[in-house]
């Protein structure tokens, strides 16, 4: 590749960006349920695609994208990782995305900003719980799909049992763009679709008339097969539509199917130059920290160009200065002037950036990030050098700043922070260890809680009351509202007796106080944020030197913790709405697991040979659940959460307070 020769910043050629004039560069995402092959598929893919020279194994830690130790010591993925390779006019950016549960936030943060996606199936275990979700998740953000039925070598391989189990439980839209000679042995192998041969392309028009009524007519008024070139752009605009999902077969351990698959995905999935004339527009999906502690983001280009000395906003508020910029390429990330439209880049200088801040603008039309959920347990962070907790909590702020679903609360002696589940705090505990040298233990992990009143409380502080020091005086009343209604402040004080010349008018006093409301809401009673609740300023007044609004504030967050101290809190606990798939004939079990964790079904159906029961469930039990669930279903089952409301808990919330 040529390198870079301090060309004319206006300038996007080859030295400049690293790609030809009008390149075509395609983001494609590699997802998968755990141990379905998708990092071996990666390596594969950049050893056919001519990247490296030879594909690492998951199983030695020679991978590409596996860099982190536990990566490399649980075989799994946890960071989203890129490689690039080269095919003809194509320059295709690997983008590797965990599989494990535990990451899907990680996950759908990865995948907004790709161009298509390659969901990996396993020829022997076929449709897993993970496939299901990540399929739904590529759905929902209308990024094509192509599947990629992997291990087609290995004991037990069923390729056409697989496809049955995709049509029914992932979508009936499915081109197969090939055949399986010998599967399950040494000597399996991946048959390309013959395109000419009159038989297979009936086969083939059969299946894409389905979706295509223009294909469907002109099949129907011929006495011969659809020619070959007229199925292919249907089939490729019906795949980019997301109306069709072809599927290839092979092995990502023999190399068997790689090269169709790499034919596949540059011919069918949406590719495009992308507009390097338009403003910027570029999307953070990964931020991570050199050894000198500076922060670097990985960027998906939608528009226009970034280079060096270029001075950005950062989520339309914050603005930075580019330092470096390092394209990926063929080999690793190479620094270059300048990035273009459609590639993958490490940015320096975006000081102020966060996972998902967008840079520059945000083009019109461009698909909405996933709605992500918010992690539903918290833990403490305790350094077992009890001198370090210091360093705790500073390396737990720098870390909540680049990742904003990191939420980090101080407490006497420890840290609490929100997370998923238990890979997740092996993941934080790695990165603690590798980062900051410190070695912590987590305790107390449960679900995240919320307080509400349980009673109606006054308090109020009135001018040269003793201890109170401040110009202003505040009386208020706490009472439960209605669930689910959030705050709501009601101002029954005389409007003469309010600081107007601080805020202007009633309605500036009014949202200057529900901001201070904040602090002393975030942490009740009990020690978990208040919800639900009205309060009433029933009398306000100050001196004629009149309070700074600082004065308000803190006047403001003494008198609200002391009425909710006397109006009482009770801890509730949060309860999801669940959906559980499950084959109809494990049915008994089924139920029998959700009775014993609790649950609650409302409505049980049956689509063919699936069952799907509804409800509600106890996010304390949800990971219970899903535990059993493997057994219980036989690997087949899955189980979707959202969170629904929250009830009163009879004892302390997830046994942390």
């Amino acid at each position: 590749m040529n390198r870079p020769h301090s060309p004319a910043p206006a300038r996007h050629d080859t030295a400049t960006t690293g790609a030809a004039p009008g390149a075509r560069r395609l983001n494609l995402g590699v997802v998968a349920h755990v141990d379905a092959g998708k990092t071996s598929l990666t390596e594969a893919l950049l050893h056919v695609g001519g990247a490296i020279e030879q594909a690492g194994r998951v199983d030695d830690g020679t991978t590409q994208t596996d860099t982190m130790s536990l990566e490399r010591r649980r075989g799994i993925t946890i960071r989203s990782a890129v490689a690039t390779f080269e095919i003809d006019d194509v320059t295709v950016n690997l983008v590797d995305t965990p599989g494990h549960p535990d990451f899907i936030a990680e996950v759908d943060r990865s995948l907004a900003v790709l161009d298509g996606a390659v969901l990996v199936l396993s020829a022997v275990e076929g449709v897993q719980a993970q496939t299901i979700v990540l399929y739904r998740a590529l759905h929902r953000l209308g990024i094509p799909v192509v599947f990629f039925v992997n291990k087609i070598d290995r004991a037990g391989a069923a390729p056409e049992t697989v496809l049955e189990g995709m049509r029914s439980r992932l979508s009936t839209a499915l081109v197969p763009l090939g055949h399986v000679h010998n599967p399950g042995t040494a000597a399996a192998e991946a048959v390309p679709c013959a395109w000419e041969d009159p038989i297979e392309a009936e086969r083939l028009t059969g299946l894409i008339a389905d979706h295509d009524e223009d294909l469907l007519e002109d099949w129907l008024a011929r006495d011969r097969p659809v020619g070959p070139q007229r199925l292919r752009t249907a089939l490729g605009r019906l795949t980019r539509a997301g109306d069709v999902h072809p599927v290839l077969f092979g092995s990502a351990r023999t190399g068997a199917g790689i090269r169709s698959l790499i034919g596949s995905v540059t011919e069918l999935l949406p590719v495009a130059p992308g507009d390097d004339h338009a403003p910027v527009a570029a999307q953070v999906f990964k931020v991570e920290r050199s050894p000198g502690g500076q922060r670097v983001c990985t960027v998906r280009m939608r528009a226009g160009t970034l280079g060096v000395r270029d001075r950005v906003s950062l989520g339309g508020d914050r603005w930075a200065t580019v330092t470096a910029v390092e394209v990926f390429e063929p080999g690793g990330a190479v620094q270059r002037p300048r990035a273009a439209a459609g590639q993958i880049t490490r940015v320096r200088g975006l000081d102020g950036a966060r996972i998902g801040d967008w840079i520059g603008c945000r083009p019109a039309g461009t698909t909405a990030a996933a709605a992500l959920p918010e992690p539903g347990f918290e833990t403490r962070v305790v350094a077992r050098d009890p001198a370090r907790q210091g360093e705790v909590h500073q390396a737990l702020t720098e870390l909540a700043d680049i990742d904003p679903l990191i939420a980090l609360r101080p407490e006497r002696g420890a840290a609490r922070i929100r997370i998923y589940g238990e890979v997740q705090q092996e993941v934080l505990a790695d990165t603690l260890v590798a980062e900051y040298g410190i070695d912590v233990d987590f305790r107390d992990t449960g679900v995240v809680c919320v307080e509400r009143p349980s009673g109606t409380g006054s308090a109020a502080l009135r001018l040269g009351e003793a201890g109170h020091v401040y110009n202003y005086a505040l009386a208020v009343t706490v009472e439960p509202a209605a669930p689910g209604s959030g705050v709501e402040l009601v101002i029954a004080a005389d409007r003469a007796q309010l600081p107007l010349h601080v805020y202007g008018n009633v309605g500036g006093y009014q949202a200057a106080i529900l901001e201070y409301l904040h602090e002393p809401l975030a942490v009740g009673p009990h020690g978990w944020r208040v919800v639900d609740t009205r309060i009433t300023v029933t009398d306000s007044g100050y001196p004629p030197a009149g309070p700074r609004a600082a004065e308000v504030r803190r006047t403001t967050d003494a008198v609200v913790r002391e009425a909710l101290r006397r109006a009482g809190t009770v801890v509730c606990e949060p309860v999801d709405r669940f959906v559980l798939e499950a084959p109809a004939d494990e049915l008994a079990p089924v139920l029998a697991l959700l009775g014993r964790h609790g649950a609650v079904p409302e409505t049980l159906r049956t689509a063919g040979p699936v069952a799907v029961i509804t409800g509600t469930l106890r996010k304390a039990e949800a990971n219970a659940v899903r535990a059993g669930l493997h057994s219980a279903a036989h690997g087949e089952g899955v189980l979707e959460t959202a969170p629904d409301h929250y009830q009163p808990v009879r004892t302390t919330c997830g046994g942390q307070r």
